[in-house]
C-alpha cells in the first residue's frame, strides 16, 4: 500500500510538469459568425492576422482612401464660368424688338491661379496623406502589442488552470488512499480531514484560475475582433524564448511610425506656409466671349484682378508659421521620446530575460527538488502532512509565478518590439 502511495504521487507529480505540447498551427475558420465544434488552434502570428483584418484596422484603411480622394481634390483646377447678359431691356415700348434693340453679352471667366497655388495645395495634401498613411501603420503596430499582450496573458493564465487542474486531480488521489488507510484502521482521520480541507482551498483556487482565464480569452477576442471556440488551443509556448536581436538607434527612428508622422507633420506644416504664402498673390480672372450690340456682333475680353490692399493672408501665414514651429518641437520630442521608449523597453527586456534564464530555472528546481523530498520523507513518516502539504502549495506557487514570470518576458519582449518599430 505505501508502494501504491508513493507511485500514484510519482505519477500525478510528473503528470503536472508536462509541457504543453505544440503542433502545427492551422488556421481559424469562422463561418457565417458560427464557430466550428472541433478543437482549434491559434498561433500569436495567427491572432496578429487576424487583428488586422478587423473593422478597428480597417478604419485606418478608410482614413488613407479619403486622403486620398483630398490628395485628388487638391490637383483640380477651377471651373471656368458662363455669363448670359442682356442689357436695354424695354418690353413694354411698342417699338421695342429683342434682336434691334438689346446688348447681349455671353463669355466664359476662367481663374488663373498664380504663384503655383495648385502644386502647393497638391504638396500639402500628399504631406497629410503621408502623414495618415504613418498613423495608420502605429495604429496596427499598436493592435499587434495589445493582441500579443492579450495573447500571452490568456497562455499565462491557461497554463496556470491546468496546473491547478492536474494539482486538484493529484489531491484526489491522496484522499482516496488516505480514505482506504483510514477504512483499514492503518492511518489517522485528521490527515484526511487536513487533506480535504486542502482540496476545498486548491478547488476554490481553481475556480479563481478558471475565471480569470476565461477573462483573458475574452480579452483576446475583444483585440482581435472575432468570437472564437472555448475550447481553443493557444500554440505559442510560454517556455519558447526568441531573443529579439538589438537595433541600432538610427534604425529605430527611420522605422518607427511616430516619428515618421511626426517628419511628415513637418512637411506638411512647410507646405502649408508655402501655400498660406502664395495667398497673398491675387488670382487672375481671364474674361472672353461675345458681344452683340445692336445688329453687331463683337470680341468682348476682360481681366479681373483683386487688389490685395489690406487682406494679403497674413493672419492664416502667421498661423502656418507658428504650425511649422509646433510640428518642428513635437518632432524633437518625439525624437527623445523614442530614445527613452528604447532605453526603458531595452532595460525591462534584459531585466526579465536575465530572471528567466537564471533566476527562475533555479528556483523551480529547488521546489520541485523540496517536493520530492517531502513527498518521500512523508511517505515513509519522516515527516507530519503539514510540512508535505507546505512543499506542495510551495512548489504551486513557484510554478504560476513561473508562467506568470514568462507571460511578462513576452510582454517585455513585445514592448521592446514595438520600441524598435518592428511587428511582435
Amino acid at each position: 500500500m505505501l508502494h501504491t502511495h508513493k507511485s500514484f504521487l510519482t505519477r500525478a507529480g510528473i503528470a503536472r510538469k508536462a509541457t504543453l505540447s505544440i503542433g502545427f498551427a492551422c488556421a481559424l475558420s469562422f463561418a457565417g459568425g458560427a464557430v466550428a465544434q472541433a478543437q482549434s488552434r491559434l498561433s500569436l502570428h495567427q491572432a496578429i492576422q487576424l487583428a488586422q483584418d478587423s473593422p478597428a484596422a480597417r478604419i485606418g484603411k478608410s482614413e488613407v482612401e479619403a486622403m486620398q480622394g483630398v490628395v485628388n481634390q487638391a490637383g483640380l483646377r477651377p471651373n471656368p464660368r458662363l455669363f448670359l447678359q442682356s442689357e436695354d431691356l424695354r418690353p413694354w415700348a411698342s417699338d421695342y424688338t429683342f434682336s434691334q434693340n438689346t446688348e447681349d453679352y455671353a463669355y466664359v471667366s476662367q481663374t488663373l491661379e498664380t504663384d503655383g497655388k495648385r502644386s502647393k495645395r497638391v504638396h500639402l495634401a500628399e504631406a497629410r496623406l503621408n502623414q495618415t498613411e504613418a498613423q495608420r501603420i502605429l495604429q496596427l503596430q499598436q493592435l499587434d502589442g495589445r493582441v500579443a499582450a492579450s495573447y500571452w496573458n490568456a497562455a499565462s493564465t491557461a497554463r496556470i488552470s491546468e496546473l491547478m487542474q492536474q494539482d486538484l486531480r493529484a489531491v484526489d488521489e491522496v484522499i482516496r488512499y488516505q480514505q482506504e488507510r483510514v477504512d483499514a484502521g492503518a492511518m489517522r482521520g485528521v490527515d484526511l480531514v487536513r487533506m480535504q480541507m486542502e482540496r476545498d482551498r486548491l478547488s476554490m483556487a481553481l475556480e479563481a484560475a478558471r475565471r480569470e482565464a476565461q477573462t483573458a480569452r475574452l480579452e483576446l477576442a475583444r483585440q482581435i475582433g472575432r468570437q472564437f471556440p472555448d475550447n481553443i488551443e493557444l500554440t505559442d509556448s510560454l517556455e519558447s524564448i526568441d531573443p529579439v536581436p538589438k537595433q541600432a538607434l538610427e534604425e529605430v527612428l527611420a522605422r518607427r511610425a511616430d516619428v515618421t508622422m511626426a517628419h511628415q507633420a513637418v512637411a506638411a506644416a512647410e507646405a502649408d506656409l508655402k501655400l498660406q504664402k502664395s495667398m497673398s498673390v491675387p488670382d487672375i480672372d481671364a474674361v472672353g466671349g461675345m458681344k452683340r450690340n445692336l445688329t453687331d456682333n463683337t470680341l468682348y475680353l476682360g481681366v479681373q484682378v483683386p487688389l490685395p490692399l489690406w487682406n494679403k493672408n497674413q493672419g492664416e501665414t502667421q498661423r502656418a508659421k507658428a504650425s511649422l514651429q509646433t510640428a518642428q518641437e513635437q518632432l524633437e520630442q518625439m525624437v527623445f521620446a523614442v530614445k527613452q521608449d528604447v532605453a526603458s523597453a531595452t532595460t525591462t527586456y534584459d531585466q526579465e530575460l536575465s530572471t528567466i534564464q537564471t533566476t527562475l530555472p533555479e528556483a523551480r528546481d529547488r521546489a520541485r527538488q523540496n517536493l520530492s523530498i517531502m513527498r518521500d520523507a512523508y511517505v515513509s513518516g519522516g515527516v507530519d502532512l503539514l510540512r508535505y502539504l507546505d512543499a506542495e502549495r510551495t512548489e504551486i506557487e513557484v510554478e504560476a509565478g513561473a508562467f506568470r514570470a514568462l507571460a511578462q518576458f513576452h510582454l517585455a519582449a513585445v514592448q521592446l518590439e514595438l520600441a524598435y518599430g518592428v511587428e511582435p
